[in-house]
């Protein structure tokens, strides 16, 4: 991960090209919306020494103390680096920086890289329940308190809503 520098970007020259490289990821279960990326509350780039953008990460639009994760990509040149976990791990710094009080994220259980990233960087796994989008994928469900008073259980069901957990 040497050189790689970690940065919130507003630039919307920047946010094109860290959109690009979401349509271009090998995993695309689904295509991005491009609209609600570039609502998103905060998007972290990262970025080599000369300028290039490697990877990028974001906290999805919408406000209050709860804030969801979405939209993590690296380059597959630069991935096994440690670039994931230091989008993850700004994306927190700026939660917090933020007066987010809680995180939470969504996995598709195949997705085994991004459900070890966030299990090291402090999320805890609350449950597994089908995609809502029909597809029949497993889509476990992580969460990350950083404030002691947070009800998580309450918080957490209030986002799943009238799912039903796969037991």
């Amino acid at each position: 991960m040497s050189g790689i520098q970690f940065v919130v970007s507003e630039k919307p020259e920047e946010l094109i090209l860290a959109a690009s490289l979401i349509d271009k990821r090998d995993d695309n279960a689904h295509p991005l919306d491009h609209q609600a990326f570039f609502r998103a509350r905060v998007v972290i780039l990262a970025k080599t020494s000369q300028g290039d953008i490697v990877g990028c990460a974001a906290i999805k639009a919408g406000e209050g103390s709860v804030g969801e994760l979405g939209y993590l990509v690296v380059s597959p040149l630069y991935r096994r680096q440690g670039i994931a976990q230091g989008l993850t791990r700004k994306r927190i710094e700026v939660a917090k920086s933020r007066g987010i009080s809680m995180l939470f994220a969504t996995i598709r259980a195949e997705n085994t890289s991004s459900r070890a990233n966030l299990l090291k960087a402090g999320f805890i796994f609350w449950r597994d329940y089908l995609s809502i989008r029909g597809t029949r994928n497993t889509v476990g469900w992580y969460y990350l308190a950083l404030e002691d008073n947070i009800d998580v259980e309450v918080v957490m069901q209030s986002l799943v809503g009238d799912r039903t957990p796969l037991v």
